[in-house]
């Protein structure tokens, strides 16, 4: 029997480059509107809802990605022994690419094909494929296209690949030990999060697999309670609670095959009480992905694409066509919407194991739910003992203060966090002077000489600190002639905070030391949240006026603002010099496309409206159907020039849509409801 062994490897893949991200700080907004139908569980409204607002900071956005891919070689490293392959790429969020069954010489992970970024994640940037561990908030965690630590160290006969960082919005760190023994056809996650804190925080934790989808796919766990998403409740997310095979959104389907669903659909196994939580998908021929757990990570999701148009194109675009996948997911609360809780100083662990097993066909996929969902478990159990990953548990806690031989480099924030609080990082995690990088910099001289290095207003503010330690540090700190820096990032922690009073007269004081656009941008959006749309087109005007180049994020928020406003002749001039700067209308980023649009549909330019609506929007949105109204609305003003009233013009466009004789370009199509 071989031994298992760790090395380093290049993957290489076609991709596209992420680019430079956005130099604005980009503020939190309230928690999103949710409800419930009769049937949710009364005892699942503690947290529903909690936590789960749009919010970036301290973190900057990665949203300069383009679709134009390209060769990459990108840094892996390989876990293996003789029934296992895995491959991490700690570039990317410590994504687990593939996961390969020597055995049967099939990847039960699925692998895209490209490194394709989209706008999914927290921080924009995300891609599909493999296995994504999400911390810290309600989406695709900032982590996900960001370099992690990876670190190599030896316990009770095992070697140990170890994935670690710190979250930041969080105040969090984690880590995960894999280990792969050499006679295991599974491979084994010890997961640790630790609160170094005093306070009670909100946990969120979602691994989210993606593996391939084909009709015939089966999900299953191990009880049919589940909480589902009730589908075209606009912007309110409502939740209730059923019975598998048969939920009420898909009406005689039965909902274990996600392949069935005409939509994009998720819902989320409720397996509280369960010692050993696990979820399995069982294609056709029988073999299956498997995976378990130890509490308290208990609850389990699935999500497909779904078989519609709009779940096509997203794959689609996602990757190449006809690449389909679906994901599942396991979870530390009821559903993303939920969060659970990490207590002060507290530490949250299990264990996590991932295989390939074998079904019988005719068993897994019997009609009747329950009796599949014994066989598919005895068949798991069968290959993934339960009592390993207990021992795997008291494994990775014996370890836990055992400091891994560093592969990979992460972020320097986990040191500079030990600094600003005057102790040390959670045993066992390494956050070496070297991890202080560009955007470290400025903090690690600010804890050093208590001030913040100057920097010129052409270049940009630098990276963002939020929370009450380093409000008081930077308060604390000496004022000092022409600093612009010092009170705009207190501004931004005020704002932020939700002190807008605050944070204005902060930024004023920035721009009496200097002037500068930064803190005039900010002054713009504290305007648009309070209402005041005028002040805020003065203040992006004064920031225009400090410099002829400024960074294309004060064009995208400002141009936009002017045809709100109705000042169509400022955000056409402004527009045309945007793409004049950008060589054409296809590097227009979303809102000046979305802008550009509007303004000819104004103009009745049927000929550049056509030309818009064939050029593919990299950082199109989950949801944003922009392009399509506009689209709509051009269309029935067509049909009204026939001669229809509006009336007659908006059911025959309805009638056309429906029997398919009329349909958006595909370009600008990803409605996911029809």
């Amino acid at each position: 029997m071989a031994e298992t062994k760790i090395y380093q490897d290049t993957l290489k893949i076609k991709g596209s480059s992420l680019g430079a991200e956005n130099p604005q700080p980009l503020f939190s907004l309230p928690d999103m509107e949710v409800s419930t139908g009769k049937n949710f569980p009364a005892n699942k409204n503690y947290s529903f809802g909690r936590e789960t607002g749009f919010r970036i900071l301290p973190y900057t956005m990665q949203d300069r990605y383009s679709r134009e891919l390209i060769d990459m070689e990108i840094p892996a490293v390989i876990m293996e022994n003789d029934f296992l392959k895995a491959e991490f790429i700690p570039s990317l969020g410590g994504r687990r690419w593939t996961q390969i069954d020597k055995r049967q010489n099939r990847d039960i992970i699925y692998r895209n094909p490209v490194f394709r970024p989209a706008n999914l994640a927290i921080r924009d940037a995300w891609f599909s494929g493999g296995v994504e561990w999400n911390i810290g908030r309600l989406g695709h965690t900032a982590h996900t296209c960001s370099q992690v630590y990876a670190g190599i160290l030896e316990s009770e006969g095992f070697v140990i690949l170890r994935l670690w960082e710190f979250e930041r919005q969080t105040g969090l760190f984690w880590r995960i030990d894999f280990s792969l023994p050499e006679n295991s056809a599974a491979l084994f996650a010890y997961i640790r999060i630790e609160n170094a804190d005093d306070e009670t925080k909100p946990l969120y934790w979602w691994t989210n697999a993606a593996i391939p989808e084909a009709h015939g796919v089966r999900v299953l766990s191990n009880i049919d309670e589940v909480i589902y998403i009730v589908p075209g409740t606009g912007k309110t997310k409502t939740m209730d609670s059923g019975r598998l095979p048969n939920l009420p959104v898909l009406e005689g389907l039965d909902a274990s095959y996600p392949a069935l669903s005409g939509y994009a659909n998720e819902y989320f196994f409720q397996n509280e009480g369960c010692t050993m939580p696990w979820e399995a998908a069982v294609y056709e021929d029988g073999y299956a992905y498997g995976e378990m757990s130890t509490p308290p990570l208990v609850y389990r999701k699935m999500f497909c694409w779904g078989n519609g148009p709009g779940g096509r194109r997203w794959q689609n675009f996602l990757s190449l066509p006809d690449q389909e996948y679906l994901e599942v997911q396991a979870g530390l609360a009821p559903t993303p919407l939920h969060s659970a809780d990490i207590s002060g100083g507290g530490i949250v662990d299990w264990v996590q194991a991932f295989t390939a097993f074998q079904a019988e066909p005719e068993l897994a996929h019997q009609k009747e739910y329950q009796y599949a969902v014994t066989h598919v478990e005895s068949r798991l159990t069968q290959s993934l003992d339960s009592a390993l990953l207990q021992i795997a548990l008291e494994q990775g806690r014996n370890r836990a203060g055992m400091t891994a031989d560093l592969l990979c480099m992460g972020s320097g924030w986990g040191l500079l966090e030990s600094r600003l609080r005057g102790r040390d990082t959670p045993s066992g995690l390494s956050f070496p002077d070297t991890s202080i990088g560009f955007e470290e910099a400025p903090w690690a001289e600010f804890l050093r000489t208590g001030s913040l290095p100057q920097r010129s207003p052409d270049a940009s503010p630098g990276s963002f600190v939020t929370g009450s330690a380093w409000e008081k540090q930077l308060e604390a700190s000496p004022v000092c002639k022409g600093d612009w820096r010092r009170p705009y990032h207190l501004g931004v922690i005020a704002f932020e905070n939700g002190n807008a009073e605050k944070a204005i007269a902060y930024w004023q004081e920035s721009i009496m030391n200097v002037e500068n656009p930064w803190a005039y941008r900010n002054m713009a959006q504290a305007a648009i949240r309070s209402g005041d749309s005028a002040g805020a087109l003065q203040y992006y005007q004064k920031a225009a006026a400090l410099s002829e180049s400024l960074d294309i994020s004060f064009a995208e928020e400002y141009i936009p603002l002017l045809l709100s406003t109705e000042n169509e002749a400022g955000a056409r001039a402004e527009l045309d010099n945007c793409i004049k700067l950008a060589g054409s209308l296809k590097a227009l980023s979303v809102p000046l496309l979305e802008t550009a649009a509007k303004i000819a549909l104004q103009d009745g330019d049927d000929e550049l409206l056509d030309k818009i609506f064939s050029i593919e929007q990299a950082h199109i949105r989950e949801g944003n159907t922009v392009m399509v109204d506009i689209w709509t609305e051009r269309e029935i003003r067509r049909l009204c020039s026939t001669g229809m009233t509006m009336a007659e013009a908006e059911a025959q466009f309805r009638k056309s849509l429906a029997n398919g004789s009329l349909l958006p370009p595909l370009e600008i199509d990803f409605r996911m409801y029809t």
